[in-house]
């Protein structure tokens, strides 16, 4: 008996469907060669790396002959929603994008979602770092988490022996009590060297990162399940620890303060410290070969993120590298299989030292490493989580508007808290 030709098709796609999840599940190898399992074709892959350190890796993918090559196009990181957007309404669409967390939110909705009957949520958690589960939901992994750029403490090795510092801080309280020492005024009482960059917004590299940084070792999420919590007290008479994180953050550009080392009147965070005029820089990992290049004379080092003194986990801000798999994607079948390869343990290994940034997962956090930047980096990772941000653009202006206004008096901060949590919210619907 002949079938009809429409459930012939239904058959085929039925197939095809079953077959792409069982390459990405590993069931079968991305090289078989099989017809019907080997994916073929070229894979379009749109990313936010740098396209000359990311051709390299491509050239080294494609001559290991998987059946598929990858082709790699870099876009600028703030246009990249708007980048893809337009090529889904001109049915243009990428196979793969490589996007860090902070635009995650706002492109879950047009990536697949791969089940966990295909990739198990165990598997994955015990495989990532825990920052990595970001990209799981109720029904399974939106995106496959590669590398993370956490925040890292930049020091001024010179700065700190001239006071006979043996260490540098480790927590914020040892901060504070190193202010005194390592911060210097002229006789008008200008700020003529700095012990950190911290209080302002303007002129502060990753503010919204820093002070994200203090939110979430308060063990505020920012964002949980789609509604904004900065305003969160566990009763409705406490102060949110949120208010005390602002507090605390704008205290460095206080005058009145003790903690008082920074103001709007000096130079960017990052060339204040390449000047040797800042005894701390919290950055990225991935500042590092700029930092070198800079001022190939400065003197410094590295270690992690200053800490709570209270104890409990360390936590860092990090910005996590993912790849997604497009919802309609024009290769899926050889887009499962690069998704998969890519985040194989050889392969992220690979784009690691590459970029020379820390990958998420564990296997690879066990390895020891001889350059001791990226040993930091490495520990760094472990502690390293991001939130949900529903729109970067928006998100930075949100928390450079609720520093702002707690530093010109323009509200108080329980205010600038609340405002922000509205903002975030309209921001998140």
């Amino acid at each position: 008996m002949k079938l009809p030709f429409q459930t012939i098709l239904i058959i085929v796609f039925v197939i095809g469907f079953v077959v792409a999840i069982a390459i990405f599940s590993g069931l079968f190898s991305s090289s078989s060669k099989t017809a019907s399992t080997t994916p073929t074709g070229s894979v379009v892959v749109w990313g936010v790396l740098p396209f000359a350190d990311m051709q390299k890796y491509v050239d080294n993918f494609n001559s290991e002959n998987y059946g598929y090559t990858l082709d790699y196009s870099q876009h600028n990181p703030d246009t990249f929603y708007q980048d893809v957007i337009n090529a889904l309404a001109n049915g243009q669409s990428p196979d793969l994008v490589i996007i860090n967390s902070e635009q995650y939110s706002q492109l879950s909705s047009k990536l697949y979602t791969i089940p966990f009957t295909a990739y198990t949520e165990r598997q994955y958690r015990d495989t990532n770092i825990d920052g990595g589960q970001l990209f799981l939901s109720s029904t399974g992994i939106g995106a496959l988490p590669l590398l993370v750029d956490p925040l890292v403490v930049y020091y001024n090795k010179d700065i700190l022996a001239s006071k006979n510092f043996l260490v540098p801080p480790k927590t914020w309280d040892d901060l504070q009590a190193a202010i005194p020492f390592l911060t210097k005024r002229d006789t008008k009482r200008q700020i003529i060297q700095s012990t950190v960059a911290l209080g302002e917004a303007n002129n502060i590299l990753h503010a919204r990162d820093i002070l994200s940084t203090l939110f979430l070792q308060t063990g505020n999420p920012i964002v949980s399940n789609q509604k904004a919590v900065l305003n969160n007290g566990s009763s409705a008479t406490e102060t949110p620890a949120s208010v005390e994180a602002l507090n605390y953050y704008t205290s460095f550009a206080n005058p009145t303060t003790d903690n008082y080392t920074w103001n709007s009147s000096l130079p960017e965070s990052l060339q204040n410290f390449l000047a040797g005029k800042s005894a701390f820089y919290i950055g990225r990992a991935s500042e590092l070969f700029q930092i070198q290049s800079q001022n190939p004379n400065l003197n410094f080092d590295v270690t992690q993120m200053f800490q709570s003194s209270t104890g409990g986990r360390s936590v860092t801000y990090g910005s996590m590298l993912a790849v997604g798999i497009m919802a309609k994607a024009p290769n899926s079948i050889a887009a499962y299989a690069a998704a998969n390869q890519l985040a194989s343990s050889a392969s992220i290994d690979m784009l690691s030292k590459q970029f020379s940034l820390p990958p998420v997962r564990r296997d690879l956090l066990q390895i020891s490493q001889s350059n001791p930047y990226v040993s930091v980096f490495f520990q760094a990772a472990l502690s390293a989580f991001s939130w949900p941000d529903p729109n970067p653009t928006s998100t930075n202006t949100i928390f450079r508007d609720m520093i702002n206004n707690v530093n010109s008096n323009t509200t108080d901060t329980q205010t600038a808290i609340d405002n922000a949590t509205r903002d975030l919210q309209t921001t998140i619907q």
